[in-house]
């Protein structure tokens, strides 16, 4: 599930409890409390201003995620056909290019 689908998931369930969403650092907290550990930690640094300024910067902090991973993917998918072990018949033993 991505931040931006999560958020719109909360701001559903936030409606059948009103009272534990009152105020914005009570949004906030409640929000923060089940997203992904290393996203936690990065937005833990800052304080925000309004529950949107967070959710905002989560979304794009997963997106980036995203991005390096993708990324971290295909450099290690177009490395790895470039690893294997190639046996040369005439020379007799196996060669590594």
């Amino acid at each position: 599930m991505t931040v931006a689908e999560y958020h719109d998931t909360f701001e559903q369930l936030a409606r059948y409890a009103p009272n534990d969403v009152r105020e914005d650092a009570d949004k906030q907290r409640l929000f923060m409390k089940c997203l992904y550990y290393e996203l936690r930690l990065q937005l833990a640094r800052n304080t925000y201003p309004t529950f949107q300024a967070l959710v905002n910067r989560a979304i794009m902090l997963d997106n980036m995620r995203k991005g390096q991973d993708k990324k971290r993917r295909m450099l290690t998918q177009g490395s790895g056909s470039n690893n294997r072990q190639r046996f040369s018949s005439h020379q007799g033993y196996q060669q590594r290019f």
